[in-house]
This record gives structure tokens, sequence and C-alpha cells, in this order.
């Protein structure tokens, strides 16, 4: 190798080194913020104030997130691709009237991407509900609207075969096409509730599911349950809403079981990550209904498991773990495994 050609690798190893420091200062990561009613009339456990919303929507603002549409996100994890650094969603579920009264105005200041999930069958002209021709109208100002069952029913708990399910998505998928015009093959989860025989339907149809417990995303993260922040109720709070909106998600390889169905009245969750930037000793777990935290069990540098010391509750029961960035400062990963407990 002649001088010439030395120097050139030199110079190559150098800019491989600076592109390698920079790209570790950013965040590969995403988050989905979810709301209900934005109202001042509706119940307080599912709704935000118009004031709240526009809080909200400054925080993210100030936060300098970058607001993308959901299929953005879901077509880069459907095609196994990176996330962009400080990625952001705005979701709906069910398509309430005052979404199209008060959220749109103010997203539309900002001409701001969102998604709407929607019951076809209860789409119709009322108080209540968005019609077909607002749905439409919100299509015109960066709006997108997706599955969300026929009629909001329980895809676990509501005694459906999965036959009947499946009709349910594939009927449902159609007449919001033929509405709107628009078709992406992304479902939310009636309540957050799913297993592992609803995820390979979705598997089967080329869905992406949106479930309702927290965490940050990645291309790492189940496409088939990709978790959302809750922004409304007891969530509504800029506070600590602002930690969730900057959260990190863990580059998972594996975890077991993928099931939501508890195999006992203590059920052990084990991690196996493909890598971390966080110390094992501050990784943090809790589970709904505990006020103690649950320390976790490490079998080695790179894999965990999370077992309750007593009996978990009845209904959704959420194994929730965070962990402080190292190289992010002032930034946490945030995962959450979801139990639904009979």
């Amino acid at each position: 190798m002649g001088p010439k050609m030395r120097k050139h690798m030199k110079l190559i190893l150098k800019l491989g080194v600076i592109l390698l420091s920079v790209l570790s200062k950013h965040a590969f990561s995403a988050t989905v913020i979810i709301y209900h009613h934005v109202s001042e009339s509706s119940p307080k456990s599912t709704s935000v104030t118009p004031d709240q919303f526009k809080q909200h929507m400054d925080l993210i603002e100030e936060l300098d997130l970058t607001v993308v549409p959901l299929t953005k996100i879901a077509d880069r994890i459907r095609n196994n691709q990176h996330i962009e650094p400080n990625w952001l969603a705005i979701t709906f579920d069910d398509g309430y009237r005052n979404v199209y009264d008060e959220a749109l105005p103010i997203l539309k200041q900002r001409n701001w991407p969102f998604t709407v999930f929607v019951n076809p069958d209860m789409v119709k002209p009322s108080k209540l509900y968005m019609d077909w021709a607002q749905l439409k109208e919100l299509t015109l100002h960066n709006g997108h609207i997706a599955n969300h069952t026929l009629s909001h029913e329980n895809l676990v708990r509501d005694d459906l075969s999965i036959q009947d399910i499946e009709t349910n998505l594939l009927t449902s998928e159609e007449k919001i096409k033929k509405e709107t015009g628009q078709s992406s093959r992304m479902l939310a989860y009636p309540y957050g509730e799913y297993n592992d025989e609803i995820k390979a339907l979705l598997a089967k149809h080329d869905f992406i599911g949106f479930a309702q417990h927290s965490g940050a995303i990645n291309q790492t993260s189940d496409r088939y349950a990709l978790t959302r922040f809750p922004a409304n109720g007891i969530y509504a709070n800029p506070k600590t809403l602002r930690a969730k909106l900057k959260s990190l998600p863990f580059s998972f390889k594996n975890n077991a079981p993928t099931d939501t169905n508890p195999s006992s009245r203590t059920p052990e969750w084990t991690v196996f990550l493909s890598n971390k930037d966080f110390y094992q000793s501050q990784l943090a777990c809790f589970i709904t209904g505990q006020s103690k935290p649950v320390k976790p069990v490490w079998h080695d540098k790179l894999s965990f498991t999370i077992r309750s010391e007593s009996e978990i509750g009845q209904g959704r029961v959420k194994y929730n773990c965070t962990a402080p960035s190292i190289k992010h400062m002032g930034r946490y990963y945030w995962t959450s495994k979801l139990w639904i407990s009979p």
C-alpha cells in the first residue's frame, strides 16, 4: 500500500469515527401518544381539556420533537428500517366529535399530522361521534383514519372466534377505505387488549398493531403490539408527560412470554437485549397495583427477569420498567409488559 493510499485510508477511518460519534449522540426512537376525548364535559378518566391539549402541543414544540404521521413510523418498522431520532406521533381512539371540534383547529395551526382510530359501525351523525364527512375533512388536514374494529369489540374477552376477529378487521378496513380512500392496515386494539393468536392474525394480513401500555418504540419493538403513552386523565400532567415524550426504547433481542395470558398468579417476564445504555443497578420495575418496585434478576449483562412477589390483580396488569440513559443525559429507557388476568 503506497503513501497516497494510506493517507486515504486514514481519512476514511477518521470520518468513520466522526460519524459514529455523531450517531451516538442521537437517539433513534419514537414515541406515540394516545388521546380519546378533548373536552371539558366528557369523562375525566379519558379526557383532556382543550387548554391541556394545547399545553401538550406547546410542550412537543418546546422539546423540539418531530411530529410525523403514524404511517411513517409503521412503514419503517414494517420494512425493518431505523426510526429517525426524536419522532413523535399523535393518535386519537374512538373518533369522538370533540376531536373534530376542539383538537383539529389546534393541530391545523401547526400543520401537524395525526391519526384517528375509528369503529366504522359507530360512525354516524351525532353529538358523540364524527360522521364520515367530518372524518373525510380530517384527511384534508394531515389526518389519517385507521382501524379500531367495527364496533369497539374486546378481541380477547368478547368470546369471538379467530374467524370472527378476522372478518371484523378486514370488513372494518374495507369500510374505512371505501369512505376515506385510506387503508394503512394499522389496528389499535380496543381497551389495548390482545394475545398471541390475535397478533398472528395481524401478521397474516400484514397489519401493524398498537396497544395502550407505555413505552418508546424502535425497529426492534413488537410490531403487533406497539406501545403508546396515554396522555389523558391522570396522565395529562405536562410535568410527567415531558419525561415520557423524551423516553427511549429498549433494544429488544427477544422476550418471553410474548402472550398476555399469565401462566400463574405471579408471572415471570424475561427480557433479552441486543445492547444497553444504562447501568444494571438503575433498572427499576413496577407492577400495577403494587406500591413497591420489583427488583429484576439479571442473568448476564443483557438479560433479566421480572417476577411479581405477590399475586397480581385482575384485569389489565402491567410490568413497567425504566432506566436512565448513560449517553443521553436526563432521558429514560421505558418499556412495558401487559398481562390480562382473568
